[in-house]
């Protein structure tokens, strides 16, 4: 299962060739998102007042595997900012919760334009991540 972050998801919605050759080639994998990145794109969409792009983003979601923050995939998010705080490397905590949820979940890999999941990788080990340009 690969999880596209927020990031990733955004440049599809924006019509990103990059991305979208990425997404043929990962045409017949299981992909996923999570709660987390709904909350991020969601909100953006009702605070400017964009009804359409709102549906077309519930569109989206639907077509991915949702993953949930639990409390089983927030401990895994505890340990990792735990890990980020001592070695004095803090990132944005929705990115935390997010790579919580990823290995909580067994996410295979997590793909992202987002640099912090890079810092989360090398301090805490995992989970595997996929940075696109």
């Amino acid at each position: 299962m690969k999880l596209l972050d927020t990031s990733v998801l955004i440049r599809i919605l924006r019509g990103d060739e990059t991305v979208r050759a990425l997404l043929k080639e990962l045409d017949g994998e299981e992909l996923c998102t999570t709660t987390l990145t709904q909350f991020e794109l969601l909100s953006r969409a009702y605070h400017r007042g964009l009804t359409k792009e709102a549906g077309v983003i519930r569109r989206l979601l639907r077509s991915l595997n949702l993953l949930l923050l639990d409390a089983s995939a927030s401990e895994r998010a505890s340990q990792i900012m735990g890990s980020l705080l001592r070695a004095g490397r803090p990132v944005n905590a929705i990115d935390v919760l997010i790579a919580g949820i990823a290995l909580d979940q067994e996410v295979n890999e997590l793909i992202t334009c987002d640099n912090d999941f890079k810092i989360i990788e090398r301090v805490h080990g995992a989970p595997k991540v996929i940075l696109l340009p």
